[in-house]
């Protein structure tokens, strides 16, 4: 591996790593027996609400200032928010602590798309990212489960390490690689709009870019590609945030970080097979949409079972999804645009379905957002 490859991949492992790292122990950071599942919703959802309200201005940044810059900013707020929820126990300091780390991933996503979509072997470096990326995600479940008995917050505080050492990776030489591998054509299209523009404010770029999203999403397919991220990870964070509370009392703290991390991990390898495949894109969207939606209809019975298939669907989904995106446009701004579909759906998802849990149950939800999710199959993608 290079070591531009090495800076952006170990980024992306630490981040995710970190921000999973709460899952398994969120009743407890909730307050333990005197905390709620509404508590555990917030805290779980305050990362993903972040990054939505992120995406789009810091997209934005990455196009007017560099990827690189956006990325290191990105990785050190990360940083910064794991030690506050190391050192602090106040509810409130949590929950904006993983806002502000959301925020951070807000930052760094669609710098590194941008980045990863410019570059020749742009989709299996895709399905390498996608693959590190659930790698950390499965790795934050699975230790923080298995180090619970040490200390609640132990995972926590090793992947917070991971992540400062990630930002001195990305302000060394290794870390300058990032900027340096663009394509002419999109440094020729980026130098033209700074001189059409030379003092415009981020504020106004802002306006003009949500204008432009706005018809992005009514009149082309990246609305359609939008509302499906929503749907489909809303769906799947409904069931991750609330598995905790509802599994208590019939898995451990290590057997719940251990079927969570299936899920990452049946991801890491169904992005890989996504990004080597000559599937098309619309057809793996398709794929893992069923996949999901049938993991969450076992996870009721077959936890194991059900977080792999869940996973193996958000990856395929994933790749597929990042690739139609690509061929519209592939800038920071449709990245991040795209992006917040799926933080909106992880971060509101949860927190939309709390509403109902005390009417229908945990399994009536769970099988509800099931067939939801299954609604996605009607939706035609060009």
């Amino acid at each position: 591996m290079n070591l531009k490859k090495l800076a952006l991949y170990s980024s992306v492992f630490a981040l995710q790593g970190l921000s999973n790292a709460v899952i398994p122990v969120l009743p407890e950071l909730a307050g333990g027996d005197s905390g709620s599942s509404a508590i555990s919703s917030l805290i779980f959802s305050g990362y993903f609400m972040g990054a939505f309200l992120a995406l789009v201005p810091l997209g934005i940044l990455a196009d007017r200032i560099g990827n690189l810059k956006v990325i290191r900013f990105g990785m050190l707020l990360t940083a910064f928010s794991g030690v506050f929820i190391v050192f602090s126990d106040s509810l409130w300091v949590l929950g904006v602590a993983r806002f502000l780390e959301g925020v951070g991933c807000g930052a760094f996503f669609p710098a590194a798309f941008s980045i990863l979509a410019e570059w020749e072997d742009s989709r299996q470096s895709l399905g390498e990212f996608n693959f590190l990326l659930n790698a950390g995600l499965a790795a934050g479940v699975f230790f923080s489960g298995i180090l619970a008995g040490f200390g609640i917050k132990t995972a926590i505080v090793s992947f917070t390490f991971l992540a400062v050492l990630s930002c001195i990776l990305l302000l060394s030489e290794a870390g300058k690689l990032l900027s340096q591998d663009r394509k002419k054509k999109s440094l020729l299209q980026c130098k033209s709009s700074v001189r059409r523009q030379p003092e415009a404010s981020l504020f106004f770029e802002l306006k003009k870019y949500l204008e432009k999203a706005r018809k992005s999403l009514f009149e082309t397919d990246l609305g359609k590609i939008w509302g499906t991220s929503v749907i489909l990870y809303g769906t799947t964070g409904l069931l991750t945030a609330n598995y905790p509370n509802y599994s208590a009392d019939f898995l451990t703290k290590p057997e719940l970080g251990m079927a969570i991390s299936a899920s990452y991990l049946a991801a890491m390898l169904s992005s890989l097979i996504a990004g080597r495949t000559s599937i098309n894109s619309k057809n793996t969207v398709r794929i893992g949409i069923t996949l999901a939606a049938a993991g969450i209809f076992f996870s009721v019975k077959l936890p194991l079972l059900a977080f792999f298939l869940i996973g193996a669907g958000g990856g395929a989904a994933m790749v597929g999804l990042i690739m139609t995106v690509s061929r519209i446009n592939s800038s920071g701004f449709s990245m991040g645009l795209f992006n917040t579909g799926i933080y909106a759906g992880l971060g509101l998802g949860p927190i939309l379905g709390s509403f109902f849990l005390e009417l229908l149950g945990y399994e009536t939800l769970f099988f509800g957002s099931a067939f939801v999710l299954l609604t996605i199959l009607f939706v035609k993608l060009e």
